[in-house]
């Protein structure tokens, strides 16, 4: 077992000496869903990796770059926008380079010519997220503390509340992402694939191949289709084609998300929602979704 939710081991890590968190070449699988606008829905699965150092001052910090794919649907009748249509692969290029460095239990972003807090990993129960690069949403506190395995170190993970992100891991982001918002953003919804070292995928435990995206070296895991049913629905829909531990998300007619929670059973309470043609989106696919009421 990769997963660990000790107490005893979650203070080891927390109270252990900082660990090299961008070091044994960290890469990140992370997916976005935007509207660009409703009724067209742009998913975007993207890597981050590292590419080597730069200095600035004379301090070292590390180069990431994005490259990804862009696939877009269109959530209404026809005739489909001529832009909404199809998927474009991009490189570094389109997003440039990120400068990340480590200190102590922290990540810092070099933005803007500024050295900013991009994660504290240094929180306890009770404790308020920082305000970061990532998060300025001041409600956001840790509500309990496990620990993962990445490689051979134990990482503390901490479960949030007040944003649209569940938890952070020491070293690796939020279930966000990397360099994605923690707080509620309205417009796209956000999530952590797979986080691995070099090419052996380390979280979720249960992601199969690595963690770069088809583009790339691909992943060796085989892709169920994603099915809801029933559709139209009106209180409870099952699931089929999702590993437990997905993010699912849902995005109303226009586009907002208006829900987005860890995949942990088969079935996904929709009671709640007004009627009208939702967008489910789950491991970086998307079906529609009719609620009736």
């Amino acid at each position: 077992m990769r997963h660990l939710t000790l107490p005893i081991l979650a203070c080891a890590a927390i109270g252990s000496q900082a660990q090299n968190y961008l070091g044994n070449d960290p890469i990140w699988l992370v997916h976005s869903v935007c509207a660009v606008p409703a009724p067209c829905i742009a998913t975007d699965s993207y890597n981050y990796s590292t590419i080597g150092d730069s200095v600035i001052a004379g301090t070292t910090w590390s180069k990431v770059v994005r490259e990804g794919v862009v696939s877009y649907s269109w959530q209404s009748s026809p005739p489909v926008a001529p832009d909404c249509q199809g998927e474009a692969p991009y490189g570094p290029e389109w997003h440039g380079i990120y400068l990340v460095r480590q200190e102590g239990r922290q990540l810092r972003i070099w933005t803007e010519g500024v050295d900013q807090l991009l994660f504290d990993f240094d929180l306890d129960v009770g404790d308020p997220l920082p305000v970061s690069y990532t998060n300025w949403n001041t409600e956001v506190t840790v509500i309990a503390v496990d620990s993962v395995l990445i490689g051979d170190e134990m990482r503390a993970r901490f479960e949030l509340n007040n944003g649209s992100a569940q938890y952070l891991i020491e070293g690796v982001g939020s279930s966000n992402g990397l360099f994605e918002p923690v707080g509620i953003v309205l417009e796209c919804g956000y999530g952590l694939d797979c986080f691995g070292l070099g090419s052996q995928s380390f979280y979720p435990e249960n992601w199969e191949g690595g963690c770069q995206i088809a583009m790339g070296l691909g992943s060796s895991r085989t892709v169920d289709p994603l099915m809801v049913f029933p559709n139209p629905a009106n209180e409870v829909v099952q699931l089929s084609g999702v590993r437990p531990g997905s993010v699912i998300q849902l995005l109303d007619p226009v586009g907002r998300l208006v829900m987005q929670a860890p995949y942990t059973h088969r079935a996904l309470d929709v009671s709640g929602l007004s009627a009208g043609v939702y967008t489910l989106v789950a491991e970086r696919r998307s079906v529609r979704l009719s609620v009736l009421r």
